[in-house]
């Protein structure tokens, strides 16, 4: 994931890459000499880096397990924080990340791209110019066999987490309301080969009176 975050970093030279950490210091140097050159520092501990450095932004490229501790470590540092989804692995650690940032009277910003895909806009823009009329229900069907491997094959609620938000979140933008309530049902068919539950349907309530329907699985391998 860190390779697509540094593509775009490369496109703005208003930013300057002064540091990579990776619990391989390999993969550090590796991604330090493709993308920054030698001159950047390079560690395993984010805490020693960050006092070396003392970067304006951390880029958060981890597990969804390491967001929490990577988050509060970078405010704790002075810096802003743009991070990857999902936020964390529970309510309380994404309320204790947005508390921290609000201390510390930063910025912090979880990755949400789906609603600027093109499509996704030509979609939105379709439905404004109200050739349907007023939008009452929106549906959405998302079924992959997705053999990760890694981390993705042991996380809990890896399809809600990971991707489903994804999928969420641009009903968010194409209906232009919030959900007020949910009812979700996740589980493990069999034949996944994750851990934990890999598929879910769920419904949303919106603010403005739209019905969202979700289906999805992560393990569908179909025919």
């Amino acid at each position: 994931m860190s390779k697509v975050w540094l593509n775009v970093v490369q496109t703005m030279p208003e930013l300057m890459m002064v540091g990579f950490v990776d619990l391989n210091i390999e993969t550090a140097q590796a991604r330090a000499q493709s993308y920054a050159g030698a001159d950047v520092i390079v560690g395993t501990d984010l805490k020693t880096v960050l006092s070396q450095t003392q970067p304006d932004v951390v880029f958060d490229c981890t597990i969804p397990a390491a967001h929490h501790n990577v988050t509060l470590t970078a405010l704790q540092h002075g810096c802003h924080v743009l991070g990857e989804k999902p936020m964390a692995n529970s309510m309380q650690e994404a309320r204790e990340m947005v508390m921290a940032a609000q201390a510390a009277k930063k910025h912090y910003a979880v990755i949400q791209n789906r609603r600027y895909d093109p499509n996704i806009r030509r979609l939105k823009a379709f439905l404004e110019s109200g050739t349907l009329g007023g939008l009452t229900t929106l549906n959405s069907d998302f079924y992959i066999g997705a053999h990760f491997g890694g981390f993705r094959d042991r996380m809990e609620h890896v399809l809600l987490l990971d991707m489903a938000i994804h999928t969420f979140d641009a009903a968010r933008y194409l209906c232009g309301g919030d959900p007020v309530a949910v009812y979700c049902k996740e589980w493990n068919p069999a034949g996944s080969w994750y851990d934990h539950d890999a598929s879910a349907i769920a419904i949303f309530e919106m603010s403005n009176g739209v019905v969202y329907t979700y289906r999805g699985s992560w393990c569908a391998d179909g025919l």
